[in-house]
């Protein structure tokens, strides 16, 4: 196996150096209004299937309690079609191109050859369960897996899993999957191919080895394997930042960077004076000296106080300068709130009347309510607003807390100017009306960023 990976790897790295040369060079020359255009496509492609739940499931295991949120943004990463099937021609990637071509991270990881074969099954009535590969860095882990057997095909849901470390302890860590399967798949048994993304919480270590099983046909099947720390014990650059600077009125700093090869890690901290919520920034990314665009998909805290956000690594780039840039930040008032009387189904008030009471469902878990936010111009409409905290409560008129106990996400219409927001709170007796304390809400200024970061 490790003769023929080498084998393909050099029949293709000249191909893929110089087709990757030419995909950034179209970046550069692309027009802005083009780009927006097309990133705003893909995060409403990207809500619509997180509603449906039918193309694109996403899992996030949170371990911490002190981590507030995972940001999940939809990404927009475009790989020339000869880039991408090159990546078919190197032994043991061709199930997995889809996944690695939409990231630039992994995509830079593969061609210089930085990933660990695994390529270790557990088998049990007919069912297999293969780790094919692992990308994994001191910061995050990448698993590539196949899963065969009975009724296993395309068209399969997504397969439940534990992850946890060699002594049985969960990860320190959020976990991503993307599943797509597909409606016209045929009935015909297939491989099915996926992967999870590991993102480590900060400070937590990587570890040796990790247990991963998957639930494949009514059992559990479990394969254990080792991670190879000395793939990437020193592939790391560690930044001193302390760069200040202010939008708004709001006063912010960039404390420090680690870079790795599978991600760049940017931390951010809120002066605590600021009297505004800090939601987001617009259109973030970190761009070296040719103009290449490092994204953000993920980060772990709040930009209201303090947060990490995790940009595709320039690792393999070695770029001698890169700049924090963004279009202005999403910004809202404090301590907003929605009335709802959900017996009469009024909305009692609202932030500028902008949230109004659509719905009640009555389900096995309580009641699902929609909540339409209204008037959203075209920056608000990519923005992805978290309406209520994560593991958010709401009170009735008795002054009773209670748990959000779900948040089911947005329902997005791009020809309309509203999104909804459905989530679900628990069946109780509740004294009406009933007060939602507000996140993140409409909000933000324009003004250009542009921070040196090395």
């Amino acid at each position: 196996m490790g003769a023929e990976m080498e084998t393909g790897f050099e029949r293709v790295d000249q191909r893929l150096r110089s087709d990757k040369d030419q995909v950034e060079m179209k970046l550069g020359q692309m027009p802005d209004h083009l780009l927006d255009e097309a990133i705003r496509r893909g995060l409403e492609q990207g809500r619509k299937r997180a509603v449906r739940g039918r193309r694109k499931r996403m899992s996030v295991a949170m371990f911490v309690s002190a981590l507030s949120i995972f940001l999940l943004l939809t990404a927009f990463v475009r790989v020339s079609p000869a880039f991408a099937g090159m990546l078919k021609d190197i032994p043991g990637f061709t199930g997995y191109v889809d996944f690695i071509q939409g990231d630039k991270a992994l995509l830079s990881a593969v061609e210089n050859k930085f990933f660990q074969p695994v390529n270790l099954s557990a088998e049990k009535n007919g069912y297999t369960f293969t780790v094919k590969d692992i990308l994994a860095d001191d910061q995050r882990l990448v698993i590539l897996y196949t899963a065969e057997g009975p009724g296993i095909n395309n068209n399969t849901g997504f397969l439940k899993y534990k992850l946890k470390t060699s002594d049985g302890a969960d990860l320190m860590a959020s976990i991503g999957s993307s599943h797509f399967p597909s409606d016209d798949a045929a009935g015909e048994s297939v491989p099915v191919h996926d992967y999870l993304d590991v993102l480590l919480v900060e400070g937590a270590p990587m570890p040796e080895s990790l247990q991963f099983s998957l639930f494949l046909g009514n059992q559990w099947l479990e394969v254990d394997f080792p991670i190879e720390h000395e793939r990437f014990a020193v592939m790391r650059e560690d930044i001193a930042i302390n760069q200040k600077f202010e939008v708004g009125g709001q006063r912010f700093t960039v404390k420090d960077a680690v870079i790795t090869p599978l991600q760049f890690s940017l931390s951010f901290e809120a002066d605590p004076n600021n009297d505004l919520h800090a939601n987001d920034f617009i259109h973030v990314a970190l761009v070296d000296e040719k103009g290449r665009r490092y994204e953000t998909n993920s980060g772990f805290g709040d930009l209201n106080s303090s947060i990490t956000r995790h940009f595709k690594s320039s690792y393999f780039d070695r770029p001698k300068k890169l700049t924090l840039v963004a279009d202005g930040l999403y910004l809202s008032e404090k301590n907003l709130s929605v009335t709802i009387d959900t017996d009469k189904m009024e909305t009692i008030s609202s932030p500028q009347n902008r949230l109004q009471l659509v719905s009640k469902e009555e389900t096995a878990e309580g009641y699902e309510i929609k909540l339409d936010l209204l008037g959203l111009d075209e920056i608000d409409k990519k923005a992805g607003y978290e309406l209520f905290a994560h593991e958010g409560v709401f009170k009735d008129a008795s002054g009773i807390a209670y748990p959000i106990s779900d948040s089911r996400g947005v329902e997005w219409n791009s020809d309309e100017d509203k999104v909804t927001h459905v989530f679900r709170i628990p069946k109780a007796n509740y004294k009406q009306p009933l007060t939602f304390d507000i996140e993140e809400f409409i909000g933000y200024v324009r003004k250009p960023i542009s921070i040196p970061i090395k």
